[in-house]
């Protein structure tokens, strides 16, 4: 997907007026696929940078699909820059890179920076699902949606808990095995 790719498709899926997801590191893609299979009145767009991620998705997609899903092999910042405001009607990152040691901390997707970006294109009453296993990562996501003055945590009373639109991956399963927990967090926009 480029520039005009991505503008012919936004226009595209603005005249059907569908629900439109957004999974930014979908790694194998069981979770898309998933969605996608599950949800049919819905559109979706996968960013995802790695090669491997994004042949194990392609391999798994049917034909009939082809025209509910765009694929971004980038940064999704990229992507972002094209993106209008209030667009998306959810957003879902799982298990995106903790960078754990303290001075690649920033080069984290979910800091303060990158979520402000993510949300502009989130729509009022739209919806953000993110997961991790780290638990220092967990604390800090939380802290940057809680200064938010435009979204609401509305899992608050169990991060534990697997959100209904996340199915199980592989990763997830791996997460298991090893005896980590992975938290979290369902973010609803509230104002535009």
């Amino acid at each position: 997907m480029n520039e005009k790719n991505i503008q012919e498709y936004l226009n595209i899926i603005k005249k059907k007026n569908p629900t439109i997801c957004l999974e930014i590191g979908f790694g194998s893609g069981e979770n898309l696929l998933n969605n996608i299979n599950k949800y049919q009145d819905s559109f979706f767009i996968g960013c995802e940078p790695y090669l491997n991620g994004l042949t194990s998705f392609i391999n798994g997609l049917q034909e009939k699909y082809y025209e509910r899903i765009k694929l971004f092999k980038d940064d999704v910042r990229i992507l972002l820059d094209y993106i209008p405001d209030n667009f998306f009607d959810k957003i879902i990152i799982l298990f995106p890179d903790p960078w754990p040691k303290a001075r690649h901390e920033k080069r984290r997707l979910l800091n303060e920076v990158n979520i402000k970006l993510i949300i502009r294109t989130l729509k009022k009453e739209g919806i953000m699902y993110t997961a991790t296993d780290v638990k220092d990562y967990f604390f800090s996501m939380l802290k940057s949606f809680e200064h938010l003055n435009n979204c609401v945590i509305i899992n608050k009373e169990n991060y534990i808990k697997k959100p209904k639109f996340i199915s199980k991956t592989r990763y997830m399963e791996k997460t298991k095995v090893i005896n980590e927990k992975a938290f979290f967090l369902e973010i609803k926009k509230i104002l535009d």
